[in-house]
């Protein structure tokens, strides 16, 4: 009598839960991928997935959370960067300012190029060997 009641008991148990194990692996790699995008605020170059500091798994458990509620992924990546700044993200959104970040530096070579051009053809006018 004692086993079939274990055994019911057992096959309760793995019915009632099964719903969560389906439904928990999305949000767990939804998760997962969040915070290989976010850098870790307390760590030099360390996504969260990468960090093990206490702070880190605050912030894992606040994206699976935010997840659990309903939050979308934009969601979630907004509510920490309005937290935390942009520069948590390692992929910030395209602005003004982070495409200045990677024009300014390719016009100062270039303009660094020119110059150097024309100063040596200048250089070359002026004293034909």
């Amino acid at each position: 009598m004692r086993l079939a009641l274990r055994l019911i008991l057992c096959f309760f148990i793995a019915f009632s839960t099964s719903s969560t194990v389906f439904a928990a692996p999305s949000i767990r790699e939804q998760a997962i991928e969040i915070s290989k995008e976010l850098r870790d605020p307390g760590a030099v170059n360390q996504s969260l997935y990468e960090s093990n500091a206490p702070q880190a798994a605050e912030l894992k458990a606040k994206i699976y959370q935010l997840l659990e509620n309903g939050e979308s992924r934009e969601n979630v990546l907004e509510y920490f960067a309005s937290r935390y700044g942009k520069q948590i993200r390692y992929d910030p959104p395209v602005d003004p300012w982070t495409a200045a970040l990677w024009v300014v530096p390719a016009v100062l070579f270039a303009g660094l190029v020119l110059t150097a051009l024309f100063l040596i053809f200048r250089r070359k006018k002026e004293n034909p060997e």
